[in-house]
């Protein structure tokens, strides 16, 4: 029972440190808080919350272990003396931490992170760049770890200096259900997708949402994912001068021949993002037959690419693709590192700065992959998940689809315009429990999934009729594209081109009449999509530099990709796909001998210098 009450006080200590400090910030950035309203900035205090749990559940660990192994020891004290220098030496660091970070947010406009500790490897450069203010600042942070320190000592560390009289049986036996719960606090509880910066973030004040990011948790997942971090360039394999001769080549080909294919100059713009689709659900695509019946139906009213592909393989990856234009690698979630994803341009941000209103509506858990946190930190005006229609009919993963649609119906209908607004499908996500009939059968394990397919391609018709008669439809043009592609009864190989190619359809009454119902067939992928919207608009892309204007005659096609623990490049002509863990090349197809070394040759360049900027971000 001692031990009991001192992790309850351990929990309580550490939550009001962590509030403390979180005033402290908010006081050093008053004028930056000072826009949102009282309420936003008191729902810091809920929504911080789980970091901060989680973090203590990661501090508790190594705690419980000792007190379990000062069961079997003599001398008591140790122990006890060991977990007190424990907790002050992690109040200093502490201290430190948010010190700094207040330090660096007046530069950066980001929290202390692993990019940002790497330049303590050059301690002059820290030392000659800290102002005086920067060194109090530290100095303060550091003064309320050490007043701490007394509090812990005295009003807390005390209970483990008293005997216990619970028995070494009973103490080994409390050990896993102690773990086991540490445990859940460290991942947030039950729910399917484990902890991350989204369940923090709730507003479109990004500070508002960094101030509720527990600064240790952050620093501490930073670190962890160093492995993401890499110190070198893990591609790097050719000199710098010939990887940005490779790349002036690629962008040297990007002269402004755009062909239009609008008849408006300011459209409204819609995106439905379904999940999982691959191109083996379409015909037209080469794919199966009579899975899609609705798509196919809308293809006559639109422009399908039928030479499109995903740059990768996960949701997450999916949305920096699209509206960053930012290539994707095997190791590395940019989306899930705030300080870099912020720093990427973003579809959002682009528009807004011609009137657009951006929102993003999800019928699940936006917390996985940190999406919800990279469309709030690239100004998305709206973003809704699960949480904003928890009485809407759902599933194992969220709100089904039919009535996704209905609401999403709903929603653009009090937009402004002009708009760009995005629907993330769900139901054709594993495991695929859509209210809907399962009659499709190929004899294969991906039925159940097809049939998800078949149900979202009904409920995608069924919108689509729906809203021809709203007011804003005539305005608006139509991008449904999948956010990345899936298994399906063509057993297609882990990284064959055709694994990754998916469908795309331009459509709406802004399409000029010569564009309904024909197929384009230049090469694509997610990162071309803003690029080319822009250019549609006839405002600059040039900041979406791994982007390609798909309209652009005279621009390269050129379709990198990564799968699991490995990369690749498609071309019109070739494809070549190497595996790093095996360290075996999984695809190579070109017309030549001299074709398969050069499209070897690209894809190294392509993603050594694709990494070397994703290093400098």
């Amino acid at each position: 029972m001692k031990y009991i009450f001192y992790i309850f006080r351990f929990i309580v200590f550490w939550l009001f440190f962590f509030l403390l400090n979180r005033i402290l910030f908010a006081l050093f950035f008053i004028k930056e808080i000072s826009t949102a309203s009282v309420a936003e900035i008191l729902t810091i205090v809920p929504k911080s919350i789980a970091l901060d749990i989680s973090f203590i559940s990661y501090l508790l660990v190594p705690i419980i272990l000792l007190i379990w192994l000062n069961s079997f020891l003599k001398n008591k004290q140790f122990i006890a003396k060991v977990i007190y220098w424990i907790s002050c030496f992690f109040l200093l660091i502490s201290g430190l931490i948010n010190g700094g970070e207040v330090a660096l947010y007046s530069e950066w406009q980001t929290k202390l992170n692993f990019t940002a500790l790497a330049h303590f490897k050059n301690p002059s450069e820290i030392f000659s760049t800290a102002s005086i203010g920067h060194i109090f600042t530290i100095l303060l942070f550091l003064l309320i770890s050490v007043v701490f320190i007394c509090i812990y000592k005295n009003k807390v560390h005390i209970i483990l200096l008293t005997k216990s009289s619970v028995g070494v049986l009973k103490k080994s036996l409390m050990l896993p259900v102690f773990l086991g719960i540490l445990l859940l606090g460290i991942r947030g509880g039950f729910q399917p997708i484990p902890i991350n910066l989204s369940d923090a973030y709730f507003s479109n004040t990004i500070i508002l949402n960094d101030i509720a990011v527990n600064s240790n948790w952050n620093i501490l997942q930073s670190i962890l994912k160093s492995r993401s971090h890499f110190k070198t360039n893990p591609y790097k394999k050719y000199s710098d001068k010939e990887c940005e001769e490779f790349m002036f080549e690629l962008s040297a080909n990007k002269k402004d021949t755009n062909i239009s294919i609008l008849n408006v100059n300011q459209p409204n713009i819609v995106f439905v993002l379904l999940e999982s689709w691959s191109a083996d659900n379409v015909e037209s695509l080469g794919g199966l037959k009579g899975i899609t019946p609705n798509f196919k139906s809308l293809e006559k009213e639109g422009l399908l690419f039928t030479d499109f592909y995903s740059n990768g393989w996960t949701s997450d990856q999916g949305m920096s693709s699209l509206f960053s234009s930012f290539p994707v690698f095997p190791y590395v979630a940019i989306i899930n590192q705030s300080d870099k994803a912020r720093k990427l341009p973003c579809l959002s941000k682009s528009l807004s700065k011609q009137g657009y209103h951006s929102s993003f509506f999800f019928g699940g858990q936006l917390t996985y992959g940190n999406i919800k946190g990279y469309l709030l930190s690239q100004g998305f005006d709206l973003v809704k998940d699960e949480n904003d229609y928890e009485d809407l009919p759902y599933g194992a993963l969220g709100v089904h689809d039919e009535f996704m649609f209905s609401q999403f119906k709903q929603e653009l209908n009090e937009l402004p315009q002009p708009f760009m607004s995005t629907l993330f499908t769900i139901s054709s996500h594993s495991p695929f429990d859509f209210p809907g009939e399962h009659k499709l059968s190929f004899d294969s394990k991906e039925d159940d999934y097809v049939n998800s397919v078949a149900y979202t391609d009904k409920c995608l018709g069924d919108f689509m009729h729906s809203v021809k008669d709203e007011d804003w439809f005539r305005h608006t043009l139509f991008i449904i594209v999948s956010d990345h592609s899936h298994g399906s009864p063509l057993k297609r190989r882990v990284a064959q081109k055709e694994r990754y190619k998916i469908p795309m359809l331009w459509m709406g009454e802004v399409l000029k009449k010569e564009y309904k119902g024909k197929q384009y067939i230049k090469m694509g992928s997610h990162i071309d999509i803003s690029a080319s919207i822009l250019a549609q608009l006839n405002l600059n892309n040039s900041d979406f530099y791994f982007g390609n204007n798909l309209f652009n005659s005279t621009a390269n096609s050129i379709v990198p990709f990564a799968f699991h623990k490995g990369y690749g490049l498609i071309t019109p002509k070739a494809n070549y796909a190497f595996s790093e863990s095996y360290n075996k090349v999984f695809e190579s197809h070109a017309p030549d001998s001299i074709s398969k070394v050069q499209i070897k040759k690209d894809a190294e360049l392509y993603f050594q210098a694709a990494f070397k900027e994703y290093m400098e971000l």
